[in-house]
């Protein structure tokens, strides 16, 4: 069996991207969220996603920011934001972060407050789900 390997192209990253940052609560953590993006007369293009997570260099805060550097790379190979939440399970932090970025991204973008406080999210499985 031959291996074919598609030559994609990487987006070209600019010297200086727009950014909008965000907070979720979840599983008693607040985790931030920052959204490296670019707009064009086609619209906003997200480029990069850096999840952040205190106490840094905690062993969830290194996943959390590989897998952030992940979904950057998947991001600027062509990857739409969509196909990626679709990928992610919710029963994860990332999954959540990206999930939460995709349904809130304009309203993150313009700074807008959400109007309710964010209910605390939950990765456990069997806790009771809104």
């Amino acid at each position: 069996m031959t291996l074919i390997k598609e030559n994609k192209v990487r987006k070209e990253i600019p010297n200086r991207m727009m950014s909008a940052t965000f907070a979720l609560p979840i599983d008693g953590r607040r985790v931030v969220g920052i959204l490296d993006y670019t707009a064009s007369e086609t619209g906003l293009t997200p480029m990069a996603f850096w999840i952040k997570l205190k106490p840094t260099d905690s062993y969830l805060d290194r996943e959390l920011r590989a897998s952030g550097k992940l979904i950057s790379r998947c991001l600027q190979h062509g990857e739409s934001l969509k196909d990626l939440v679709d990928t992610l399970s919710q029963d994860n932090v990332i999954g959540q972060m990206a999930n939460y970025l995709h349904k809130n991204m304009e309203d993150i973008i313009m700074g807008k407050q959400p109007d309710k406080k964010q209910r605390e999210l939950s990765t456990d499985p069997y806790a009771m789900r809104e």
